[in-house]
């Protein structure tokens, strides 16, 4: 009989190994052609203008590579990216928090996007459109809204 464990934990060599098998660019990626041959257009048109791309909303079942596609497109515009979930966004300012960290170009990875909160997806709604959000202070009738300025990001939904 062998010593031989099982642990649905990934140990940290599976870990290195399932990084060095992930693929790093769009031309590693394997199948996805249409989605692959629209993602290289947006990418190379945002280094053209020298801007952050396009925001990008990916779909589809689990495993087809959703979040190998967002590291694949930090990596093709040399952005850095943040991961977050949905779900762990419950207020607006969690969103605010996330959103007025990032660095101009990062690319912002929100999984299980449709999970976040309806002020949180109003919130999103003007980031994305004019790279600014309202922060409210106070409460009630002496409340007062606070523009926030925010850098140029690119946001990748799934």
């Amino acid at each position: 009989m062998s010593d031989r464990m099982v642990n649905p934990e990934l140990s940290t060599e599976e870990r290195v190994a399932d990084a060095a098998l992930r693929p790093t660019s769009l031309s590693e990626f394997v199948g996805q052609t249409r989605v692959k041959d629209q993602l290289q257009l947006v990418l190379s048109a945002a280094k053209q203008r020298n801007a952050s791309a396009d925001h990008i909303l990916l779909s589809g079942p689990p495993g087809l590579g959703k979040t190998t596609l967002a590291m694949i497109v930090a990596a093709e515009v040399g952005a850095p990216l943040r991961i977050t979930s949905g779900p762990t966004i419950q207020h607006a300012g969690d969103l605010a928090s996330i959103l007025s960290s990032l660095v101009p170009g990062e690319v912002l990875f929100l999984d299980e996007i449709h999970r976040m909160s309806r002020a949180a997806e109003e919130m999103m709604y003007l980031a994305m459109e004019d790279f600014r959000v309202d922060v409210m202070v106070g409460k009630g009738p002496g409340a007062t809204s606070i523009p926030l300025e925010l850098p140029p990001f690119t946001l990748v939904g799934a």
